[in-house]
């Protein structure tokens, strides 16, 4: 089973998503999600076929070459391409950033996702890339299983960190409470 697919299980409703505006494009998707890479690759090459400047069919299609043939050369050319096709759309990024997760450069892949995120915060590939980050970096505790609910929390807890802006609102809460519990202790 496709990893995509046993992660979008988990999301109830996500099969009425839409993720294009183009129903041909949307079709493409939704057979790319449902783990049918064959037909999901011909027909972003029906659609590239048709417009060759389409960055968010060039983008389904890196994904799919990546997914399928684990070609993450040829898959990081075409998401490359479509970004610079699509400078101010988030499909490419997410094509790049899921490339680069396939292809065991997690923070790349991460660095991309979070690109994708700030331009489409909303967009369902996004989160997708965000659920197969998270299944493929190690556990917080390495000896414990990733389902281990010590790694759950941590887990998130690491999660929740990684923003900068969470991060400076933790350590302002933290620095609170050392502060009120000084004086308590005073």
């Amino acid at each position: 089973m496709s990893d995509i697919r046993h992660l979008m299980e988990f999301r109830k409703g996500f099969e009425n998503t839409g993720f294009a505006d183009i129903p041909s494009l949307n079709m493409a998707y939704k057979h790319l999600y449902a783990g049918d890479h064959e037909e999901a690759e011909r027909r972003f090459r029906e659609i590239i076929r048709i417009d060759p400047l389409d960055f968010d069919a060039l983008a389904g299609l890196a994904i799919c070459v990546a997914e399928d043939g684990g070609r993450f050369l040829t898959a990081e050319k075409l998401a490359r391409k479509a970004v610079r096709l699509g400078k101010k759309n988030a499909a490419g990024y997410i094509a790049l950033g899921y490339v680069n997760l396939r292809g065991g450069r997690l923070e790349d892949g991460y660095r991309y996702l979070m690109k994708a995120k700030h331009l489409a915060p909303k967009d369902p590939r996004v989160r997708t890339g965000f659920a197969i980050y998270d299944c493929e970096r190690s556990p917080v505790i390495s000896d414990l299983s990733r389902l281990h609910p010590v790694n759950r929390v941590l887990g998130s807890t690491r999660g929740y960190l990684e923003s900068p802006t969470n991060r400076a609102f933790a350590l302002a809460a933290l620095t609170g409470t050392l502060v009120i519990a000084g004086s308590l202790l005073v």
